[in-house]
């Protein structure tokens, strides 16, 4: 019974210290991240480099903690990340055990992120020691993964996990739709190069295909009447032709293909909601269904049931004689 108390005590105390490390950590990602852009900003002199490396440094040696105590604190060892996979292997290959699923992602990102964080904090790390490193190009770049630490946020935040997880639900639904956008794109790349001829227009290049579908891309997030009247200069082409090619990719690729792509994913992440919503009233008759008694009761539970109702109805007329 003791045994049981402390172990609740210990899982009480740790989500309490994990909280409270989550809270710290968001604040100071924040501020980590409003520096570097203040640093990038007005970084001339070198005495702001040196006020600007020691702060960082004060980062570093949190990130540093943080990490320390993640590893200490959460079920983050390497058993449990065995058993994930074996469990995921299993799920796949049986398509049992789907209660397990949570835990197993839950573990899964739990190591991501701690992988994640880790390679930053040992990058930020290698990066001060400038001085041994014969290549700043690999400073440069060591200094500049630490603006994605910002990424964070989204294991920090429930809120944001929420809208993460129901993001990731419809990314088949999305890569569908890029491979639609791509096929799009690319046939009417290489009917633009054949009826300009590999021309390179002001505002549209047909010379190569790596080109005309760039360029294309730029032309369904951008305007089309001035590739229009460029493409209508072009004499070899009966200006109708024109009309019909940019006009019909404009319609298939904006009108139809963004449109419908946005309304599949805003559904899927209905169907998302809908779906969790579902499971949770599921939990919650499951559980009124257990606190239920199963089967007929035997004569002592009936004795016991009809004492408490006894002792409910004189407590009842105490309180009415004295109020």
């Amino acid at each position: 019974m003791t045994s049981s108390i402390k172990s609740n005590k210990n899982k009480e105390t740790k989500t309490a210290y994990h909280n409270r490390l989550n809270n710290i950590s968001g604040l100071v990602i924040v501020f980590n991240a409003i520096l570097i852009g203040i640093e990038a900003s007005i970084r001339n002199s070198t005495e702001l480099n040196q006020l600007f490396d020691i702060i960082d440094i004060l980062f570093v040696l949190y990130f540093t903690y943080e990490i320390i105590a993640r590893y200490r604190y959460e079920d983050t060892t390497l058993k449990h990340l065995v058993n994930a996979m074996k469990g995921a292997v299993n799920y796949y290959r049986t398509k049992q055990h789907s209660t397990e699923l949570e835990t197993i992602s839950e573990t899964f990102e739990t190591w991501f992120w701690l992988i994640f964080d880790t390679v930053l904090v040992l990058a930020s790390w290698i990066a001060f020691a400038k001085h041994f490193i014969r290549h700043p190009e690999i400073i440069l770049i060591l200094r500049m993964l630490r603006i994605f630490r910002i990424f964070r946020i989204f294991s920090i935040s429930d809120y944001i996990k929420n809208i993460e997880k129901k993001i990731i639900a419809v990314i088949p639904t999305i890569s569908i739709f890029l491979v639609l956008i791509f096929l799009l794109i690319y046939t009417y790349a290489i009917l633009g190069m054949n009826l300009y001829e590999f021309h390179k227009f002001d505002t549209i290049d047909f010379s190569n295909l790596y080109q005309a579908m760039l360029n294309l891309f730029m032309l369904m997030t951008n305007g089309w009447s001035g590739v229009l009247t460029d493409l209508r200069s072009y004499h070899a082409i009966n200006p109708i032709i024109t009309d019909i090619y940019v006009i019909s990719f404009f319609i298939f690729s904006v009108m139809i293909t963004l449109n419908v792509f946005l309304a599949v994913m805003t559904s899927g992440i209905q169907d998302r909601i809908n779906e969790e919503k579902e499971k949770e009233q599921k939990l919650k008759q499951k559980s009124t269904a257990s606190k239920q008694p199963e089967g007929p009761l035997t004569l002592e539970e009936k004795i016991d049931h009809m004492n408490e109702q006894l002792k409910r109805l004189t407590e009842q007329l105490n309180q009415s004689k004295n109020p």
